[in-house]
């Protein structure tokens, strides 16, 4: 009884019932006070029946005394809810005393002539009636058939109503419940699963939006896969490299002398840095990295970061350009944090770069936006890379250790801070020597930082 298909369809046919009851209402109330008594008349005005009775009983009697029996065997053949009201040519009673309704039922009176003359008057008087009346075996012929009419119409449009109400039923239902049973393969984590779309607008929309949360679902289980695969893979080369020298260490094959002991040193910090970097980028993506909100002068970060790689850059023949705008360009950010994603598109501009190669920086404002573009001179990245390059682990040259090329999670540490300060960050190269890679950082003129 609580299941949804069944309570609509008893819904729609008790809806589809009510319609016919209250059509029987009506009809049964319209053929008491018009149609009922157009037929009775009829009936009353039929040559033999009562008025040429009563025109035949004064033309014998002379007057009206005695007529009451006569009318009272038509009157109590008719309907409960009617009855007959004589009166004679002076509108005196003489049979029945309901004439409550005035003027109004004046104008249904039925004249009865004799030889010309009118000698009284027949009426048809309405009872108050409680409840509604059913047909009664006296009642005239044609009445009875209206009133099964009307019964019949009742039953067919109930049948009607449920037959239809348990077709829209299922027709609502048989989407959710393969919607239920989608939700069910996908608690399985069966991250494959989709939704039927079909039925109306509403359940049309419902299943868009259950397919777009699994198809989500379904790429950060892939990610979730990828990254754990990911981790297990950076983490395997250092340890690998660890116990290996250790086993030599011990074996004695490789002699306890701190240059070995310094390459172990590097493997630890190269773990350690690997580690610190994940958990920056696991608190950054899941909006939880503190941030520590200053006023930051644009001008003199960027100016300050510069002055810090600028030694490493004369030694390998790069020059590194400043285009600075004059008046000052600040914002409310972390200024560490910032500085961090400056560092890190600083050093892979470095690293890609070569000898008399140029890297150049350019801040610039505008009413909406503020743009920082870090510009190199390098080999560029291939198309096909671009839409990889802030992935986790992902490295454009393969061939680069993990001591030339980093961990692989500099950018994605990059583009999650970026986010968390309200902007964002892309790529474009044209994939040609000398013509490098530009990455932009676009962040709002009135930061808003995405606290956690």
């Amino acid at each position: 009884m609580n299941r949804l298909w069944v309570r609509f369809s008893l819904s729609f046919m008790m809806i589809a019932l009510l319609g016919p009851v209250i059509l029987a209402t009506i009809g049964f109330l319209t053929v008491q006070t018009g149609v009922l008594r157009l037929f009775i008349r009829s009936e009353l005005t039929a040559p033999g029946s009562l008025t040429d009775q009563l025109a035949d009983y004064y033309r014998e009697q002379g007057s009206w005394e005695g007529v009451s029996g006569l009318i009272a065997s038509y009157d109590n053949s008719l309907p409960a809810e009617l009855t007959l009201v004589f009166v004679d040519e002076a509108q005196q009673p003489i049979y029945g005393t309901d004439t409550t309704e005035g003027e109004r039922i004046a104008e249904q009176l039925i004249s009865i002539s004799v030889d010309g003359r009118i000698r009284g008057y027949l009426n048809i008087v309405q009872r108050s009636i409680v409840g509604m009346p059913f047909p009664r075996p006296d009642r005239p012929l044609v009445l009875n058939q209206i009133s099964n009419v009307l019964l019949a119409f009742a039953v067919i449009t109930a049948v009607l109503g449920l037959s239809a109400g348990l077709f829209a039923g299922r027709t609502l239902v048989t989407p959710l419940a393969q919607l239920s049973e989608t939700a069910r393969r996908l608690g399985k984590r069966d991250f494959t699963a989709r939704a039927v779309v079909k039925g109306s607008v509403e359940l049309r929309e419902v299943a868009h939006a259950f397919n777009e949360m699994a198809q989500d679902l379904e790429q950060a289980e892939t990610l979730r896969r990828n990254l754990v695969a990911d981790v297990a893979h950076e983490l395997r080369t250092p340890l690998t490299v660890l116990q290996a020298n250790l086993q030599a260490l011990l074996d004695g094959i490789y002699p306890l002398e701190k240059d070995e002991i310094e390459k172990l040193l590097d493997q630890t910090e190269l773990l350690n840095r690997l580690v610190n970097e994940l958990r920056e980028l696991s608190q950054a993506e899941a909006r939880q990295l503190p941030l520590q909100q200053t006023r930051v002068d644009l001008n003199d970060l960027i100016a300050q970061v510069v002055e810090t790689f600028q030694s490493t850059a004369r030694k390998q023949g790069i020059d590194i350009r400043l285009n600075l705008p004059a008046e000052p360009v600040t914002l409310k950010g972390d200024r560490g944090r910032l500085q961090q994603v400056l560092n890190n598109l600083i050093q892979n501009a470095i690293t890609h770069t070569p000898a008399s190669g140029t890297i150049t920086i350019r801040l610039s404002q505008d009413e909406e936006d503020i743009q920082i573009t870090v510009q190199d001179s390098g080999d560029g990245i291939p198309a096909e890379h671009l839409a990889h390059v802030f992935d986790r682990f992902y490295r454009v040259d393969r061939s680069r250790s993990r001591e030339t090329g980093g961990t692989g999670l500099g950018l994605a540490i990059a583009k999650a801070i970026v986010e968390l300060h309200g902007g964002s960050i892309g790529v474009s190269s044209e994939g040609q020597p000398g013509r490098g890679a530009t990455f932009t950082i676009q962040l709002p003129t009135t930061a808003r930082p995405e606290l956690p």
